[in-house]
């Protein structure tokens, strides 16, 4: 016989769904792969620049917090303060990756390299993303630093350029669902995610789902 705490445990998991499992063991991957940089990279050896960019992330951070949770009426103003401070942040990193070269985990440490990753996200000067972007995608590669946020603005750049995306990052409302953007190479999508540290198409799809409201496909 079953005891209440087996039959609870069974409930609960009959009511995990495919996709949460498939997030589950994502999650897991993805957290070994972080220590496995980190183990081959170490923690990082500018301790100055660290504390540096963190500071700098903090800055992206606090204003855009402020924008979520800002009324209305003060959003414009909180907006156009945003936008000072991505220009600042902007020249600021350009300045650091001028004299010291992006700044990968081995230099720096995994957060504060994953700091310059959204900075540069959030910079409003595109041109100079689309040059950084090669070399960047090729630190990837060399397990050098974290792919996510670099493989969504590689999506962004590619899109806006009107050709084939290469991660499946970017979708477009269509006919009452989301609708994922022609993407390149769609045998190798889940293999180049996996590289880039970013979940299954099937957790994306979800998540996708979840903050529109809509089907996602």
């Amino acid at each position: 016989m079953l005891l209440r705490a087996e039959k609870l445990l069974i409930a609960i998991l009959c009511l995990l769904s495919p996709a949460l499992l498939a997030q589950q063991d994502w999650e897991a991957r993805a957290e070994a792969n972080a220590q496995r940089l980190i183990a081959k990279n170490g923690t990082g050896t500018d301790l100055e620049l660290k504390r540096e960019l963190l500071t700098m992330r903090d800055e992206d951070q606090t204003v855009r917090n402020r924008l979520n949770v800002a009324p209305e009426a003060e959003k414009p103003g909180v907006t156009k303060e945003m936008e000072a401070i991505d220009v600042r942040l902007t020249d600021h990193l350009k300045r650091i990756v001028a004299g010291k070269g992006w700044p990968t985990i081995s230099l720096v440490g995994a957060e504060a390299s994953q700091a310059a990753a959204v900075m540069l996200v959030h910079s409003p000067d595109h041109e100079w993303q689309r040059r950084l972007l090669p070399h960047l995608n090729k630190l990837v590669q060399q397990s050098k630093i974290f792919g996510s946020d670099i493989a969504g603005l590689t999506d962004r750049i590619l899109v806006s350029e009107g050709k084939q995306q290469e991660f499946g990052t970017q979708f477009k409302q269509a006919e009452g669902k989301m609708v994922m953007i022609p993407v390149k190479d769609a045998k190798h999508l889940e293999q180049r995610r996996a590289q880039y540290l970013l979940p299954p198409m099937s957790v994306y799809r979800q998540v996708i789902s979840e903050i529109y409201h809509l089907p996602a496909e």
